[in-house]
C-alpha cells in the first residue's frame, strides 16, 4: 500500500473509532405540565442540561412541544417506546402500583424535599425488589408538597360541613379520604380541574398549594383546607424506557445516574416547596380563605383516617414488603436533621 493509500485507511479507521463519541442520542421527554409549572421549569429542564453535560454532548433530552398521551397513560407510553422518558403520577392508573401509595397516605409532611429524598431511599430499601416498575427504568421517585383541599366558596370549618359537596381527586387514597369526610369524589387528572371548577361541576378540588399558582385557580377557588402535614401526599416518577437505557454506553448510563436517583428526587422536592411557598403568598395576596383544622376536628379526621395506614400495610404485605417497617422509616428519614 502506497503512503497515498495508508494515509486514507488511517483517516477512515480514525473516523471510525471517533463516531461513538461525536454521536448524539436525542431522548424525548413527555411531560403533561403546564410549562410554566415548577416542575417543568425548575427540574425537567435543568435535568435535560445536566444530562447533556455529564455525557459532554453525547446524550440530549429534548421536552416534546405537547403530551402524546393523557396523564393515566404515562407509563404506558414509556415502557412502548412511546416516548423514551416521562413524568407521572402513579396514582392516577389504579390497580397498577401498590407500593407508592404509602406516598398517598395523610400526615407525612410538609416538607417535599425531605420526604422525596426519603422517599427514593425506602424506594431502594423496600419497595425496589417487588419490581412494581418493571418494564422501565426508574430515575427517580419523589413526593408533592401536602395535599389541600380547595374550594370555589368558604372552606368547611366543620367536619359536617363537608357533607354533600363533590370535589375533584387523583388517585385511590385521596378519594378514600374524601369519602371518610363525608363528601363526594370525582377522579380526574390534574389537567381537568380548572374546567371542572370553572363549569361546578365539582364544589372544589384536592390540590397541592402550588396548584393556585401553576394552574391559574384564583378566579375559580376562594378557600382553601389543611390538615397539618397534609391530608394526602403523593407519590410521583420520572421513568425511561428499559431499552432506550440499555442501549446507551455505560459511561454515558454512569454519568446520566450521576444526576438522577437521589439527586433528582431531592431536585423535584425542592422544586415543589419552592413553588408551594410562592402560591401560598399568591393566596395570601389574594385573600384566598385558608383553614387549618385543628383541636377537637383534627382529632375526628385523623380518627376517619386511621385505617388508611392500616390498609395499606395489608397490600404491602401482598408483595412480600413489610410496610409498617417501610413506614417507619419513611417518618424517620424524612424528620432527619
Amino acid at each position: 500500500m502506497g503512503y497515498r493509500g495508508a494515509l486514507c485507511a488511517a483517516t477512515v479507521v480514525a473516523a471510525v473509532l471517533a463516531s461513538p463519541a461525536t454521536a448524539e442520542t436525542v431522548l424525548t421527554f413527555n411531560n403533561f405540565l403546564p410549562t410554566t409549572h415548577g416542575q417543568t421549569v425548575d427540574v425537567f429542564v435543568p435535568w435535560a442540561a445536566k444530562v447533556e453535560e455529564v455525557t459532554e454532548g453525547r446524550v440530549r433530552v429534548e421536552m416534546l412541544p405537547s403530551t402524546l398521551a393523557a396523564p393515566p397513560r404515562m407509563f404506558d407510553l414509556v415502557e412502548s417506546g412511546g416516548a423514551d422518558i416521562a413524568w407521572g403520577v402513579p396514582a392516577y392508573t389504579p390497580g397498577r402500583f401498590a407500593l407508592t401509595q404509602a406516598l398517598d397516605l395523610p400526615f407525612l409532611g410538609d416538607n417535599a424535599e425531605n420526604l422525596s429524598v426519603a422517599y427514593w431511599k425506602v424506594h431502594e430499601e423496600f419497595f425496589e425488589a417487588a419490581d412494581e416498575f418493571r418494564g422501565v427504568k426508574v430515575l427517580a421517585v419523589y413526593a408533592t408538597g401536602p395535599g389541600t383541599i380547595y374550594t370555589t366558596g368558604a372552606p368547611p370549618k366543620t367536619i359536617e360541613e363537608f357533607s354533600g359537596k363533590k370535589f375533584r381527586v387523583g388517585g385511590e387514597i385521596p378519594l378514600r379520604v374524601a369519602e371518610a369526610l363525608g363528601a363526594a369524589a370525582v377522579s380526574a387528572p390534574s389537567s381537568e380541574v380548572s374546567e371542572m371548577l370553572a363549569r361546578n361541576v365539582v364544589d372544589g378540588a384536592f390540590f397541592t398549594h402550588e396548584a393556585y399558582e401553576s394552574y391559574k385557580l384564583g378566579d375559580v377557588i376562594k378557600g382553601q383546607f389543611m390538615v397539618p402535614d397534609g391530608a394526602y401526599n403523593a407519590a410521583v416518577y420520572i421513568i425511561m424506557n428499559q431499552d432506550k437505557w440499555d442501549e446507551l454506553s455505560e459511561e454515558d448510563r454512569e454519568a446520566i445516574w450521576s444526576v438522577s436517583g437521589e439527586a433528582l428526587a431531592r431536585m423535584g422536592g425542592q422544586a415543589w416547596d419552592k413553588a408551594d411557598a410562592s402560591s401560598i403568598s399568591l393566596m395570601e395576596t389574594n385573600g384566598v380563605d385558608r383553614f387549618t383544622a385543628s383541636g377537637e376536628m383534627l382529632d375526628e379526621i385523623q380518627a376517619r383516617l386511621q385505617s388508611l395506614e392500616a390498609d395499606w400495610i395489608k397490600l404491602a404485605t401482598e408483595k412480600n414488603v413489610d410496610g409498617a417497617a417501610a413506614l417507619s422509616r419513611l417518618r424517620e428519614l424524612s424528620t432527619a436533621k
